[in-house]
């Protein structure tokens, strides 16, 4: 009851603090803009590239402190779309994967817009399954040394929890209109037709993503089945099966960028400002996440390569 009442206060205490940083914010600046070295782009018309961030889960929906979500990743790309003084897009991604739907339409996005920007992938810690799927739609990638990357493949899982059910004496009664609307269900075995479906639905999911994949790295899909089957790399291995370009960090990466947009030197590169809310919202977002404890079991699969077929929504 005392540990309720300390978070609520907490909680209390952000809010204010919130309140007030987000009528400074409006006041002292009225516009969002991306800056590099003091100058901002959208005011001064600069030639330069993006920086756009993937990190942690991927999901449909807003992005929060520890997640990328496919609105805000496609909103900031539409958004420069039509913007001449934008040559190129770095893209720096540390991300396990996540929703098969955020991340196509990103990968989608990103396709669209290689016709008239050039992408270059810098990889981080992590860049697997989804986080992969989007790489693959750059012109070119980096990745570290022990970047571990790869993880080309879908899988599902659906606990079974009858035979304890039946063990405390609890039965599960389900309604439903339609054969296969529990075909997830962890409260009975699943039938014979039912593991075809599911079979079924991950084959197709897992052929797309082979295809758009070698789609994007513009390679045979025989080259890309070599990798695939859910196999993980270094940065360096993944190098000799066509995944990786080249080992190098953000360095590396904007050289590259600027080579490809034919730019004379190093583009300027703009990335968001933070304004003093977002680092709040991001500091209090940890601090809770550890007061709590709140994290569900799945979050800790999220941080690893391995990636699921969620019943609630498919996953990379």
């Amino acid at each position: 009851m005392e540990r309720n009442k300390v978070t609520l206060l907490m909680i209390l205490g952000l809010l204010l603090v919130s309140i007030f940083l987000g009528l400074y914010s409006i006041s002292g600046n009225p516009g969002r803009h991306s800056k590099i070295q003091g100058q901002k782009f959208l005011k001064d018309g600069l030639s330069g590239a993006i920086l756009i961030k993937i990190e942690g889960e991927i999901h449909s929906g807003r992005s929060t402190y520890s997640s990328t979500g496919a609105d805000t990743v496609l909103a900031r790309l539409r958004e420069i779309e039509n913007k001449p003084e934008i040559k190129g897009i770095l893209l720096e991604i540390n991300s396990p994967g996540g929703t098969v739907g955020a991340s196509q339409e990103i990968y989608e996005e990103l396709i669209h817009l290689r016709k008239d920007k050039k992408i270059v992938v810098s990889m981080k810690d992590l860049a697997a399954s989804g986080g992969y799927y989007i790489a693959s739609a750059a012109d070119y990638i980096y990745a570290q040394h022990g970047t571990i990357t790869g993880s080309i493949g879908v899988i599902t899982m659906s606990p079974n929890i009858s035979g304890l059910l039946e063990k405390a004496n609890i039965k599960m009664k389900v309604y439903k209109a339609g054969k296969y609307k529990d075909i997830l269900s962890m409260f009975r075995e699943h039938t014979k037709e039912e593991v075809e479906i599911i079979d079924s639905l991950l084959d197709d999911t897992y052929r797309r993503f082979i295809l758009d994949i070698a789609k994007g790295r513009n390679i045979s899909k025989e080259k890309i089945e070599l990798a695939a089957e859910g196999k993980i790399f270094s940065g360096e291995k993944a190098i000799k099966y066509h995944l990786v370009d080249a080992i190098g960090g953000r360095r590396e990466a904007m050289l590259k960028l600027s080579e490809l947009a034919g730019y004379d030197g190093v583009l300027p590169l703009f990335e968001d400002d933070e304004s003093p809310i977002d680092r709040l919202i991001q500091m209090f977002g940890a601090k809770f996440s550890m007061l709590t404890k709140n994290n569900p079991m799945h979050m800790d699969i999220y941080k690893s390569p391995i990636l699921l077929l969620m019943p609630s929504a498919l996953r990379f």
